[in-house]
């Protein structure tokens, strides 16, 4: 269970805080990441992402989605 003191990923990201993160994610038994894991990852997201993109928008009259 988070303690509402932990810093959260996103929070250490945006403050370049990436060290204090790590640290408390080992004292707390967080061991690291699987870099395989993380890609696949990364990878599905992201295409996700871009698939759920590109249906939210209505093609122009050129067939381009530039907005």
């Amino acid at each position: 269970m988070r303690n509402h003191n932990d810093l959260s990923l996103s929070q250490a990201i945006k403050d370049g805080r990436l060290q204090g993160f790590i640290a408390q994610s080992e004292a707390a038994g967080i061991g690291p990441a699987d870099e395989k894991e993380v890609m696949e990852t990364l990878a599905k997201t992201i295409k996700q992402s871009q698939s759920e993109d590109l249906t939210s928008r209505s093609a122009y009259a050129d067939d381009s989605t530039e907005k």
